[in-house]
């Protein structure tokens, strides 16, 4: 197939939230993303590109990982009716997003004790095969119930 189009690399991820100040406490304060900006949108430009008219606003944050690239958007929609979409991972429709981390045993304490809800019922699980042999993975919950995975690279052989 030719084409005219390429796709030239990642923009960021979005996260739809209840409340935007909750999120950005989460994301921000206590996994320790950087905020870029906020704003609020009331242009019509943002209903017509997420296909929600009935939507009065948007309250967006970007952040991103300090000294990153790759950027999440938290989106608060305003003024329409809204649901929960959290949902099992097995459900198809659903996402995650994942960071890399060092100190990931650490990282589950000081979460745990912060009172953060997890999906992973006994905290970091080793990966056992494949190309990650030797990491750990962690499915963390934001507070909608949005999947957040922290994976730490396998130990680098001597």
């Amino acid at each position: 197939m030719t084409t005219t189009w390429a796709i030239t690399g990642p923009r960021h991820a979005g996260i739809t939230v209840s409340n935007l100040d909750r999120a950005l406490t989460f994301y921000v304060d206590t996994l320790g993303l950087e905020l870029l900006w906020r704003r609020e949108y009331s242009e019509p430009e943002i209903r017509d590109i997420v296909g929600v008219p009935e939507a009065s606003s948007f309250d967006i944050a970007m952040i991103q990982v300090p000294g990153g690239e790759f950027q999440v958007e938290l989106l608060e929609y305003r003024g329409c009716e809204r649901r929960s979409g959290a949902t099992s991972p097995a459900d198809y429709g659903t996402g995650h997003i994942c960071f890399f981390v060092d100190g990931i045993d650490a990282l589950y304490a000081d979460l745990t004790a912060a009172g953060v809800a997890f999906r992973s019922p006994r905290g970091p699980v080793e990966m056992t095969g494949g190309a990650n042999k030797g990491g750990k993975s962690l499915y963390i919950l934001d507070p909608d119930g949005y999947i957040v995975e922290v994976h730490q690279r396998p130990p680098v052989a001597a």
